[in-house]
């Protein structure tokens, strides 16, 4: 518990041993009675008024935060485009120069082939086989759909494509 949240917490368990004293003497009724004798003896509204400065200062924390994270989200965001370009530049090159395998000091990089992926044409003309029947509406089983094309099944409205290549960068 903070000072200003401990502070607040005594200083409200002594009003309200005052406010039972009072009630005691019959004054409890009266709120401008009850009002000046927390204020007279008790600290409770300096406690408040010093949780309510701490917390003005936290909130100008957690704007400025929210500020500095807004701008380290974007240049997390460039790193990683940068990343991902450089990735697609070594990937080209070595296809283009058919290497299939590159051993650096501080990494191993290869190209690893992708298995053909499904791709849809038109949903429509996909038969009712190859749907789930969610209480929603109906959901294309893409699972069904690629082993049966796998399975070298024609199938209207969808195809295999020619599968992909992928640099793969394992570090030493």
């Amino acid at each position: 518990m903070s000072d200003a949240s401990h502070s607040v917490h005594r200083q409200a368990e002594a009003a309200k041993r005052l406010l039972a004293s009072l009630r005691e003497s019959g004054d409890a009724d009266d709120q401008d009675i009850v009002e000046t004798a927390i204020e007279g003896e008790t600290s409770l509204l300096e406690a408040i008024a010093a949780a309510m400065d701490a917390n003005d200062e936290d909130d100008i924390l957690i704007v400025g935060i929210k500020a500095k994270e807004e701008t380290l989200a974007e240049r997390r965001r460039a790193a990683e485009q940068r990343i991902e370009r450089r990735r697609a530049a070594m990937e080209q090159a070595m296809i283009v120069t058919d290497q299939e395998k590159f051993t650096l000091p501080t990494a191993t990089i290869f190209l690893t082939k992708r298995k053909p992926n499904i791709v849809v044409d038109n949903e429509a003309d996909i038969p009712a086989a190859y749907w789930t029947i969610p209480k929603v509406e109906p959901k294309l089983d893409k699972k069904a759909l690629k082993e049966a094309l796998e399975a070298k099944e024609e199938i209207p409205g969808a195809h295999l494509d020619n599968g992909s290549v992928s640099i793969s960068i394992r570090r030493k």
